[in-house]
């Protein structure tokens, strides 16, 4: 269960209680039929939100898959102009200095990528002035031959996928707020009133004796989840799914699972695997199928998930 339906389920169960033994009794301003309205918007934002994380999810991926074909286009690319034109001095100095710079951090692969542009550009000049004119170099990612121009592209639409990116997280947090503090708000009216109630009643009595259904906190603390920082697409022949967490979480629990499940296939989460703090990769997977993926804690008082997220297979970039 999530920590919502933790209190929405709580609030499920206070509810008849409260209707039956206190009818009138009111937690600041709340009685049970604004309580019943609460546990109502419990859906709707987590519609919202789940929705909201599918495209902060596919932004994501989009500037991710960007980056990565800038930093193949970078590896592999000048590889193939100095096999092709290696006799020319001028232009391998050029390259020896593009060399310095190794693509490895995201600011390192954009550097890579400006620097190669006008290399390709010339080398495709020279390759067309031999006799008989030699073909642009190109470099196949994903199927596609991609081009000087598209590497261009590609460098000038990234700064817009980063935006995107941001917006659409922005966008998430939004929605993951609202549904804290809705979240929050019942649980502090489900605690409130079982005090006042359990204190307002005679040991003994039926009213009393309903309290026992509702379930309170003490002893063992539940386990605290494990959140998924990221679900992106790569590994063995670029088909698995790897996902990394946040940093921390898992207090308290005995059992720590990654979860998932392939649409239109499995009926629930029928797969899982311990989790790896640094990461796990799931899979091979097929192109088109859509994953979705849960963490699960537990231990002998509870079971926590996590919001269920989700990725599509694309035809591998390598």
């Amino acid at each position: 269960m999530e920590y919502w339906e933790v209190t929405k389920q709580r609030a499920q169960l206070t509810l008849p209680v409260w209707t039956q033994f206190t009818p009138t009794m009111k937690i600041g301003s709340t009685g049970a039929a604004e309580l019943e309205q609460y546990v109502q918007a419990f859906e709707p934002l987590v519609q919202q939100r789940m929705a909201a994380q599918d495209i902060a999810d596919a932004a994501y991926c989009t500037a991710q898959d960007s980056l990565l074909k800038m930093k193949l286009i970078g590896t592999k690319v000048p590889t193939i102009i100095e096999a092709m034109l290696g006799e020319n001095e001028p232009l391998m100095a050029d390259m020896n200095e593009l060399y310095r710079n190794v693509p490895r951090t995201e600011a390192s692969i954009l550097r890579r990528a400006r620097e190669l542009y006008p290399l390709w550009v010339r080398a495709n000049t020279m390759l067309a002035a031999v006799t008989p004119a030699q073909s642009p170099v190109t470099r196949v990612l994903g199927g596609v031959a991609f081009t000087a121009a598209m590497l261009k592209s590609l460098l000038d639409g990234y700064a817009d996928l980063v935006k995107d990116t941001c917006d659409t997280q922005e966008a998430l947090d939004a929605k993951r707020t609202a549904l804290r503090a809705l979240d929050r708000q019942v649980d502090q009216i489900n605690k409130r009133w079982y005090k006042a109630a359990k204190a307002s009643f005679d040991e003994g009595s039926d009213a009393y004796a309903a309290l026992e259904n509702i379930p309170s906190e003490g002893g063992t603390p539940a386990p605290e989840t494990i959140e998924i920082a990221s679900v992106t697409q790569g590994g063995q022949d670029g088909l698995q799914v790897l996902i990394a967490y946040v940093a921390g979480g898992g207090d308290h629990a005995t059992a720590k699972l990654v979860k998932w499940q392939v649409a239109g296939v499995d009926v629930d989460f029928a797969h899982s695997a311990p989790l790896d703090a640094s990461g796990n990769a799931l899979g091979p997977f097929v192109v088109g199928q859509t994953v979705k993926v849960i963490t699960e804690v537990s231990n002998s008082v509870a079971t926590r998930t996590t919001a269920r997220r989700t990725i599509t297979l694309q035809t591998p970039i390598v």
